[in-house]
């Protein structure tokens, strides 16, 4: 099973980056074939879906062969990163019956606001949103990159078991909606 985690910030400095990496790490560890995909390498400044970029498409290969996918983001503002927001954008039709988990960081709301924006937002992508973990005050709860509290790990893992049931459950019409698109499911 692919899992495809997209961490959905460019700032400097980011405290998501320390829980993107970390459900990489526990991803593999539990068996998934987990990518990082960090938006700071597909930075566009327009949302056009008919022109497609080399970033563009690098980007929707790597959404087509994912049997999930895992958003971490920080909230900004009550929404999401505008950078994350250009990359969901430049794609749609790809996102179709694709299991989401969505993370959030935030030290004051945990991303609650975060979190209501991207499952509006993925519904209208036709992803399926199936979990969600909140991450307050990142700072106190990793130590050299490890997480420390183990109520986080186990939501982690919750969130990981749900996705892939989730995945396994869609794919049928994953694979059609692929095909559809011409694309080699390899599966």
């Amino acid at each position: 099973m692919k899992l495809k985690i997209l961490l959905g910030t460019a700032r400097e400095g980011r405290k998501s980056e320390k829980v993107a990496r970390y459900i990489t790490a526990k991803a593999r560890e539990l068996g998934w074939e987990a990518e990082l995909i960090d938006v700071r390498d597909y930075l566009l400044a327009y949302t056009h879906r008919w022109k497609i970029t080399p970033e563009t498409e690098r980007y929707r290969k790597k959404i087509l062969e994912a049997d999930a996918l895992i958003i971490v983001a920080p909230e900004y503002n009550g929404s999401y990163p505008g950078e994350l927001k250009i990359l969901l954008d430049t794609i749609y039709e790809e996102y179709e019956a694709l299991p989401l988990g969505i993370v959030t960081v935030s030290s004051v709301t945990g991303g609650v606001r975060l979190l209501q924006e991207l499952r509006l937002a993925s519904v209208n992508y036709r992803m399926l949103p199936v979990g969600q973990v909140l991450f307050y005050n990142v700072d106190d709860l990793f130590k050299d990159g490890e997480l420390r509290d183990g109520k986080y790990k186990e939501r982690v893992e919750r969130l990981l078991g749900a996705l892939e049931k989730y995945a396994r459950a869609l794919r049928p019409i994953r694979n059609e909606v692929r095909r559809e698109l011409g694309e080699e499911i390899g599966k």
